[in-house]
């Protein structure tokens, strides 16, 4: 099976799903990353909180943890467009690929980046299937829409990987408040986990997406 992740920015697609990359990776599926932008990032006031060079070691470094292959588009970090330019970019890498199941960012998120990465991943996936939005994370996702958990995924055999993944975007974890970042991550993820709860036992770490569009193959 083949499964592509799209993501709006470097680190983005560890955050929400890098536990069921790095399953499918194990199971034996092939997958691969799509980040959009360059992803250096510098805020209102000048200061630069994550340079071009850290963005990209960072960002192939978490791939190579995860075992998935990684592609990055030269989007600006801020402005993902949903225009033809977008959902062009990702059609030739659909249309090249031939995805099984396309993982993507949930259109109501707060992040307007992430936003119009959900969108020009939905278009662009017009002739595909499977499409799973991903949970959005702190900062991000506080919507006036509420995330609707419908698939689970159980990574608790994964869950360490992704943590690693995550640490490898050193700039991201000084960001976000270090291991005080990982630790809310992981509290989702066994919160997660907690409702997956059922007469096989209990589940200690899951991940979990919303459905824009599902393919049961019977």
């Amino acid at each position: 099976m083949k499964i592509i992740a799209i993501g709006a920015h470097s680190d983005d697609i560890e955050i929400s799903c890098g536990g069921t990359i790095a399953k499918a990776v194990k199971s034996g599926h092939e997958v691969l990353m799509v980040v959009m932008t360059t992803s250096e990032y510098t805020n209102y006031t000048g200061k630069v909180l994550r340079t071009f060079e850290e963005a990209s070691r960072e960002g192939q470094k978490a791939a190579e943890i995860l075992g998935a292959k990684l592609i990055t588009l030269n989007f600006p970090t801020k402005d993902v467009p949903y225009n033809s330019e977008s959902v062009e970019a990702l059609d030739k890498i659909f249309n090249e690929f031939q995805p099984d199941i396309i993982l993507t960012h949930w259109p109501h998120d707060t992040h307007q980046a992430h936003r119009t990465t959900a969108l020009a991943t939905i278009s662009a996936a017009r002739y595909f299937n499977t499409i799973l939005m991903y949970e959005p994370m702190m900062p991000s996702g506080r919507s006036y829409h509420g995330f609707r958990a419908q698939v689970y995924v159980d990574i608790s055999e994964f869950n360490n990987v992704k943590m690693n993944a995550l640490k490898s975007h050193e700039s991201q974890y000084k960001k976000y408040g270090g291991d005080f970042w990982l630790g809310a991550v992981e509290a989702r993820a066994r919160l997660r986990g907690f409702e997956m709860l059922s007469e096989k036992g209990q589940c200690a770490f899951a991940e979990c997406y919303e459905v824009m569009r599902l393919e049961l193959p019977l």
